[in-house]
Parts: C-alpha cells; sequence; structure tokens
C-alpha cells in the first residue's frame, strides 16, 4: 500500500518514535527488572510456572535482546539523535550508557537477568482492585542475597520477609506500594508483582494448583518466535463507544467480534520487524477490522513527513478468514536512516518557523 505523502502536518518523529521505544522498553527499560538467536529463545517461557486463571502472556528475552548488535544499532541512533535535537534532554546517548544507569542504580550487571514471563488477569482486575492479578517470572544469574539488595537499592523502600511455601516473600512496608511484592524461588528464579499472583506461582511450581493451559496457551506457543511475544484473550463484553457509539459502527459492533490478540517483536539477520494477530468470530468482522486499519494506516502516512511515510509504507495489513494481520518489517539500516531524517527535518521545519 502507497499513498502519496503531503509531507507536512503529522512529525516524523512521533511514528519513528514509537518504533524506537518499543525497541528501547523492550531492552534498556527492562535490562534493570529483567546466544544470540535472533529471537527463537522465546520457547523458554516459563508457562509450567503460570497459574491457570490468566487471560494474558508476555515473553521478554531481555539477554538475547542486549546482545543484539542490529537492535543496539537501533537504538543507539534513537539515543544519539534525541541527545542532538533537544536541549530538554538529560537520559542516555547510547544503549551501554542507559545499562551502565541502571546497574549503577541497581547494583547489579544487566547481564546477570535472562528472560521474563509477563501474565495477568484482566477480567479479575476489572471486577476488582485494579491490578489485583499480574506478575512476572524473572529469570537470572543473581543470589537471593544480591537480588534483595538490588530490591533495596533500587526501590528504596524497606521489606518484610515472610514464608510461603518454599518461597521467600519480600512485602514492603511502604503503604504507596501496597499488593506488590517479590518471591525469590531459587536457582536465580524470582516472580514479582501482587500478592496473590506471586503466591499462584508458588502453588503451580508445588503442584498445588494447575498451570496455564487451554486456547492461550496454544496461541501464545504458535505465534512467531521473537525477542518479545504475546497472547492474550479479549473478555467478551459490549465495549462503550461513549458518544459516538451512532456515528461509529465499528467501535461498537467490530471490536465486539475480537476473541485473540497475539504478537511478536523479532529481529531476522539485519531486519527488524513485529506481527500482531488479531482473531475474530466472523470473517466479515475480520474484513472490516482490516478496512478500517488500512485507513487509517493510508491517513497518517498521507499527513505524515517523508521519512515517517516511507517508515508507514512498510506496514502491511492483511486478512485471512477470520484473522486480521498487522506486519512490519524493515531493514535496521533504513530504520535508522528514517530516525536520523525524521528528526533533521524537524529540526529545519523548527529553524524555518523561527525566522520566519
Amino acid at each position: 500500500m502507497r499513498v502519496p505523502s503531503l509531507r507536512g502536518g503529522a512529525s516524523a518523529r512521533s511514528v519513528l518514535a514509537v518504533l524506537a521505544v518499543a525497541m528501547l522498553v523492550s531492552t534498556a527499560g527492562c535490562a534493570g527488572l529483567l546466544a544470540d538467536d535472533g529471537g527463537s529463545a522465546s520457547e523458554a517461557a516459563k508457562l509450567d510456572s503460570v497459574p491457570a486463571n490468566v487471560d494474558s502472556l508476555a515473553f521478554v528475552d531481555a539477554e538475547s535482546m542486549l546482545a543484539d548488535d542490529t537492535l543496539r544499532g537501533v537504538l543507539n541512533t534513537y539515543y544519539a539523535e534525541l541527545n542532538e535535537s533537544s536541549p530538554y534532554y538529560s537520559g542516555p546517548t547510547s544503549v551501554a550508557e542507559a545499562i551502565n544507569d541502571t546497574e549503577s542504580a541497581s547494583g547489579v550487571s544487566a547481564s546477570q537477568f535472562g528472560t521474563m514471563t509477563v501474565f495477568s488477569n484482566a477480567s479479575e482486575q476489572a471486577d476488582g482492585e485494579s491490578g489485583s492479578f499480574n506478575g512476572a517470572l524473572v529469570t537470572s544469574s543473581l543470589s537471593k542475597a544480591e537480588l534483595k539488595a538490588a530490591v533495596t537499592n533500587q526501590t528504596g523502600m524497606e521489606f518484610s520477609t515472610e514464608t510461603y511455601g518454599n518461597a521467600t516473600l519480600w512485602v514492603p512496608d511502604s503503604e504507596f506500594a501496597s499488593g506488590s511484592v517479590v518471591g525469590w524461588l531459587g536457582d536465580g528464579t524470582f516472580v514479582t508483582g501482587t500478592e496473590s499472583a506471586a503466591k499462584a506461582v508458588v502453588d503451580v511450581r508445588a503442584g498445588d494448583a494447575p498451570a496455564v493451559s487451554g486456547d492461550l496457551r496454544e496461541t501464545f506457543a504458535d505465534t512467531r518466535a521473537g525477542y518479545v511475544k504475546f497472547a492474550m484473550t479479549v473478555p467478551q463484553q459490549e465495549l462503550d463507544a461513549g458518544p459516538y457509539a451512532s456515528e461509529t459502527r465499528f467501535a461498537t459492533e467490530s471490536l465486539n467480534s475480537v476473541q485473540v490478540v497475539s504478537g511478536a517483536f523479532y529481529v531476522e539477520d539485519t531486519d527488524v520487524g513485529s506481527v500482531t494477530n488479531v482473531v475474530t468470530n466472523t470473517s466479515s468482522a475480520a474484513t472490516n477490522i482490516m478496512q478500517v486499519m488500512q485507513g487509517g494506516i493510508a491517513a497518517y502516512e498521507l499527513a505524515s513527513e517523508e521519512a515517517a511515510a516511507e517508515t508507514i509504507d512498510k506496514i502491511e495489513v492483511t486478512s485471512e478468514g477470520t484473522t486480521v494481520t498487522l506486519s512490519y518489517e524493515n531493514a535496521a539500516s533504513d530504520i535508522e536512516d528514517a530516525i536520523a531524517s525524521a528528526y533533521n527535518e524537524s529540526e529545519t521545519q523548527s529553524t524555518t518557523t523561527a525566522t520566519a
């Protein structure tokens, strides 16, 4: 799909930053909480430790991401352009600097963290207190003492120590962190999240409760490998379109047909890509969603500057049966050029406006 661009209006940085920041959050951003094979290590997700009553799963292979030179090059370009273009930016100027900052704050090396398996139950969050059931299982090479020191250094809070089954739970004394715990499970593995989720993990590992299974686990397993991958079931309830309900047939009907969403972020050779699959209950709903997505992308491309428009043009939306697939893949070097071009275009426009 190619739509002529007006090369004005929306800033190219708004599009390219989304792509770059998504990578940033999944790498350096996770390093303080968490064999380069392009993402196939995503099969290492700790699904056998995840409780059965969850409706979303996600996996981050932080160790492999941090070792990926292709991904590091894109992020370094993003950091450098951000630092050069904004006089107010005071953050890191490279991935190495971001990692060093995180290590200084936590007292441990990013290389000591491996993978993170995230899970949650949105229905429990909706029916009760917000965030009532969510957690993350993290693999690392940390000792128990190192983890406790890292948690204390990172948060600056005091923790009470409790025992639950074979696990040690650290519960923050601060009322502002009520419900959040860190549980040491042994062999460098720990769980962090709400207390109910952490205890559920301990029960599953002890054989006292079932692990996640069924359609959600199968959907996750069938999703392509990647440094990040996810799957979630969508609660079947009417979505409130607000004051525009009478005007927005798509929002009130097609969105309510969505059953499952899954996807992955990956690096293949020197290409960076992502894929999102939206599974609906009818082929007509899938077609409707595909058409709306294509229209939105075309409109965004039309109003974007050249660098952003060329990047948006790499996004493809297809429909097959009841599934809509949104995919993006581009050479890392092209992404780096687009990021640099976007910042240069924005600076040129700012200079022209100021002169005028």
